[in-house]
């Protein structure tokens, strides 16, 4: 998303100078866990094919930032998934709520008596040619553009200790995914100063993380048949050129209740 008036980038990285080498410096150091996306998308393959799950008996459940920057990715996880059920929120939150994942439940294919899911979680950030954290290129939109820009407003509003927080529960009707955003992320944030954007966003990860336990349950409780279902969270990174890459965060496969859950590591 792209507030042009949002200025959380001011206080990100601020390097001056433009080199191909400004972009990968700050993604070494900011994200030093990143892969590129293809790779990401691919390892998700990779590591489930053992655990029987394949792209014609498995159904991809895609949370990623409503941002057109995200369609890229969500496409190349389709590519390798097949057609996903659209879990997208503003920053990669789970907005569709317990209708909309009881829905899912039942939409994924059964074989040998089971359904599969994969569960792919992704709040986004940008990095731009200057190595600025929070800016991003979008062909033919001028100057400084922004994303994501849900947690870069959030985060403004959180440095003016203005956000208006606490004050209703997640669903404001003139801004209900916003509200969410707002409902949600600051009882996470740490005690003293406010994290940078990297900071937040890695925040929202984690909250997402959280949420997708919560996700499984409703799966199981609406499907008549035995769930498995791998969880792929992490940071999507837009860099310049239309470069993107994925910080992976928690990953893990889980097979029941009475199964031990399984990690699932990228790298």
């Amino acid at each position: 998303m792209n507030p042009e008036t949002s200025t959380t980038s001011t206080t990100s990285t601020t390097s001056t100078t433009s080199t191909p080498t400004a972009a990968s410096k700050v993604l070494r150091t900011t994200f030093p866990a990143a892969v590129p996306a293809t790779g990401f998308v691919r390892a998700t393959r990779e590591l489930l094919a053992p655990h029987g799950f394949h792209a014609a008996n498995s159904l991809p459940l895609i949370a990623t930032c409503r941002d057109e920057l995200a369609v890229t990715i969500t496409a190349r996880v389709q590519d390798a998934w097949g057609a996903g059920f659209n879990m997208a929120g503003l920053a990669g939150m789970f907005v569709l709520g317990r209708t909309g994942i009881l829905a899912a439940s039942g939409h994924a294919p059964v074989e040998d008596g089971v359904r599969r899911f994969v569960l792919v979680a992704l709040p986004h950030i940008g990095i731009d040619a200057h190595g600025v954290i929070g800016n991003v290129e979008r062909p033919g939109v001028p100057g400084v553009s922004h994303t994501c820009g849900a947690l870069m407003a959030l985060h403004d509003e959180l440095r003016g200790d203005n956000a208006p927080t606490g004050d209703y529960p997640f669903l404001d009707v003139a801004d209900p995914e916003q509200g969410m955003l707002r409902d949600r992320i600051p009882p996470f944030l740490p005690q003293g100063e406010l994290p940078d954007l990297a900071g937040l966003t890695r925040i929202v990860r984690d909250v997402i993380t959280a949420d997708t336990h919560k996700v499984i349950t409703v799966l199981r409780e609406g499907s008549a048949q035995p769930a498995h279902v791998a969880v792929f969270t992490g940071i999507h990174i837009n860099g310049p050129g239309g470069s993107e890459f994925v910080e992976p965060g928690q990953c893990y496969l889980d097979l029941g209740a009475d199964q031990p859950q399984i990690d699932l590591v990228i790298d």
